[in-house]
């Protein structure tokens, strides 16, 4: 079924070949009727087969066509038969009835289509009729009304078909223009009519030209051809949807659209020039005529071409301006009205705070990234509704949003309202399907106090969210709020790239001693910075922000060089310690990390069990098989793993003993008090006994004073660090703090230390 409207076209345009092929008779004008009755009766089949919505345009095209083929059979008796001349005769106005049958069964797909998309459409018709119409007066119309010796009603039945002509080709036009994309259908009943108009212009013409006149029976295979691709197209499937309504679109200038616009245009001037170059009179009322009708027309359209195109730039200005996620502004516009406002000379004085989601990726691979966006539009949402109407909010990164707030003037107030955003964004957020709560850190800047420039206000507001991250609030401020933290200023930051290639950055090493034997094993490395200005910088200062400029790789590759090479040369002094080296997340998931520990233990000619790494409770949970895989290699290898600040992350210790870990460091917020807090007590003394049965060691980090050496030594606790025990010095003070340990802890332990590290 779906392959007849092919065989239906073959046939046709072979049957109609034959038909021009033979004798001009009786007999050629029965075939030929009987093609154009094949034509009516294929739009029927078609229109009862699909369906289509607007039925009534193909009833009308089956109407025009049986009138037509009516007309020829008229035509073909007078001429035949009884030998009369059939020009003009009741066969014409059966032709010229068939023109607005045709019409207006492409007016009704027209209108089935949907509504006229603007006036653009009617413009555009229109210069094309008035281009069209200019070319059918001087060449058809005119010639036709002043024919010498020609009765009036021959003259006004001549003429009439040039305006049928004209009339098809308006509706034609306007189908293009209605049609979003062409369809079989459509190009198949373009078609049919261009062939229609081709074979009626042409015949028109041969009465003027006599080449033409002599051949005008071949013009029959243009009239059949219309004939059977207009049967073909209803037959086609998709004649169904030629009537349906399409889609709404905008009314775009297209390429052909514009070449065919510049072609009626180009039509008086083009005549006028011909004619002059014939050496014929040239038609200057009629082209002043024209010109006259399309010059308003032409102005008329130019200035909707730049409204469209002023509206399209609006459009494209907000879409560059436009977060697609979320719907908020995007990063581009905010650096733009940051850069206003600390331009502005009347000196504006606005908010900037820097919002962060925290554990992100965690949220992506356990709920989805259809979860995760919609958390982040949900927390774009909720950020507009917390911020005032003259807030700008927008989203500066892949979890990250900025508010740009005039309303906030002080120091004072951008804390408090980073604290209040962060309480109200942790408030559970209801998603189409579940509620989830999200992890915010917010740093906050007062503009321009806080930052002059915009490359200064976005480092110092990275620079306040990083010290945000590190607080038990999640909530700072640059300036007062940074200077509490220690958090370093953003241009002093910039400097570190610089000071690890320069070798500026020092390791101090804190003892780690064993409980049980007084006996100092090892030695935390802790990185410093020897800066030019500010002096000897904790790592505080600059770790945060080393992680969120992408330099924590080289750092910790340069703190592991540093503590091997120092390891050995202990070794070779006669002291057997062991370095404990801190990775973070972004190190233990770096694909080069167990190549990196094992090519430094090869260089510095380290053995691996020397050599401990440890990673916090938070860091293994972000991607738990890759740090499985990751951390079995290192074990494998024969380096120590331990969990850092056990204690203050979501993790049990049953679930972290799936991990190859065999060390435990509570964290200090425990052990610091738990001489008075009975609670931190019964978590020390659990956590020791439960690591005990696990076969882990625990090593209590923050041991300030005797007193707490002694409860953790009574809880068989493995080992101790802290203040209380030795501060962490450079390593050259490294042999004589070890020696001043061991000789004092063991009276106050009661033990005896082997002195196996310490040579004499």
């Amino acid at each position: 079924m779906k392959a007849s409207w092919r065989r239906y076209l073959f046939l046709g345009v072979l049957a109609a070949a034959g038909c021009v092929a033979l004798p001009l008779g009786v007999s050629r004008d029965v075939v030929y009727c009987l093609i154009g009755v094949s034509g009516a009766a294929a739009i029927m089949v078609g229109v009862r087969r699909y369906r289509p919505a607007h039925p009534v345009a193909w009833y009308l095209m089956a109407a025009g066509t049986v009138t037509w083929v009516a007309a020829d059979g008229l035509y073909g008796w007078y001429e035949h038969v009884a030998l009369i001349e059939p020009f003009p005769s009741p066969a014409d106005a059966l032709y010229l009835t068939a023109y607005p049958l045709f019409a207006g069964g492409l007016w009704v797909l027209v209108r089935s289509r949907g509504p006229a998309r603007g006036s653009a459409v009617l413009l555009d018709t229109a210069i094309l009729m008035v281009g069209l119409g200019l070319l059918s007066w001087v060449f058809l119309i005119e010639p036709t009304w002043t024919a010498d010796g020609e009765p009036m009603l021959t003259r006004v039945v001549g003429v009439a078909y040039p305006l049928g002509d004209v009339l098809l080709f308006t509706m034609l036009v306007r189908l293009a223009m209605a049609e979003r994309v062409w369809n079989s259908a459509s190009r198949l009943v373009a078609g049919s009519f261009g062939a229609l108009l081709v074979a009626d212009s042409v015949f028109a013409a041969g009465v003027f030209v006599p080449a033409i006149a002599a051949h005008t029976h071949l013009l029959d295979l243009g009239w059949l051809v219309s004939y059977v691709l207009m049967g073909a197209a209803a037959l086609h499937p998709s004649m169904r949807a030629l009537s349906a309504p399409a889609p709404e679109r905008a009314g775009r200038l297209s390429v052909p659209r514009m070449v065919a616009l510049a072609a009626a245009v180009a039509v008086g001037p083009a005549l006028l020039a011909g004619e002059v170059i014939a050496g014929v009179p040239p038609h200057n009322a009629a082209v002043l005529i024209s010109s006259g009708l399309m010059v308003p027309l032409l102005v008329v359209r130019m200035v909707r071409i730049v409204r469209q195109l002023e509206h399209q730039a609006d459009r494209l200005g907000l879409l560059a301006d436009t977060d697609y996620g979320t719907g908020l502004a995007n990063r581009r516009l905010f650096v733009d009205r940051l850069d206003g406002l600390l331009s502005d000379a009347h000196g504006q004085v606005a908010g900037f705070l820097l919002i962060d989601l925290e554990r992100s990726s965690e949220i992506n691979d356990t709920l989805g990234s259809r979860t995760s966006d919609a958390i982040l539009h949900a927390v774009g949402v909720r950020l507009g509704e917390l911020t005032g109407g003259g807030a700008l909010v927008a989203r500066m990164g892949s979890n990250t949003f900025g508010v740009l707030d005039p309303s906030i003037t002080t120091g004072e107030q951008a804390y408090c309202e980073a604290v209040r955003i962060r309480m109200a964004l942790e408030l559970p957020l209801d998603l189409a399907d579940l509620s989830v709560s999200v992890e915010v850190s917010v740093g906050a800047l007062v503009l321009p106090e806080d930052g002059p420039e915009t490359a200064v206000a976005l480092l110092r507001a990275d620079a306040a969210l990083s010290a945000a991250r590190a607080r038990s609030d999640r909530s700072a401020r640059y300036g007062i709020e940074m200077a509490k933290g220690g958090t370093l200023a953003p241009m002093v930051i910039a400097e570190l790239r610089e000071a690890i290639e320069h070798a500026d950055l020092v390791v101090h090493y804190q003892p780690q001693l064993q409980i049980r034997s007084g006996r100092v094993f090892g030695v935390e490395a802790l990185v410093r910075w020897q800066h030019p200005r500010h002096g000897l910088l904790g790592p505080d200062a600059f770790i945060p922000a080393a992680e969120h400029i992408g330099l924590i790789g080289p750092l910790t590759q340069y703190v592991l060089d540093s503590a091997l090479h120092q390891c050995a040369r202990w070794r070779r002094e006669g002291l057997d310690l062991t370095v404990a080296v801190n990775l973070s997340v972004r190190n233990l998931l770096a694909p080069g990390l167990v190549g990196d520990v094992r090519a430094a233990l090869a260089r510095h000619g380290v053995e691996a069990r020397s050599l401990e790494l440890e990673i916090t409770e938070g860091t293994a949970m972000v991607d738990l098989r890759r740090s499985m895989q990751v951390l079995s290699a290192l074990s494998e290898l024969g380096v120590m793993l331990s969990i850092d600040d056990y204690g203050t992350g979501h993790s049990s210790l049953a679930y972290l003993q799936r991990l190859p870990v065999r060390r435990l460091k509570i964290d200090r917020s425990f052990v610091t008090g738990m001489i008075d807090d009975d609670a931190s007590a019964a978590i020390v003394r659990s956590t020791v006994e439960l690591a005990r049965v696990l076969r882990l060691d625990v090593v209590a980090e923050g041991v300030e004073d005797d007193a707490t050496l002694l409860m953790l030594r009574d809880m068989r606790c493995f080992a101790a660090q802290g203040f209380g025990l030795g501060r962490p010095v450079p390593a050259p003070l490294v042999p004589e703090l070890v020696a001043r340990i061991q000789e004092r802890l063991p009276a106050v332990l009661g033990t005896h230390v082997l002195n196996r590290g310490l040579s004499e």
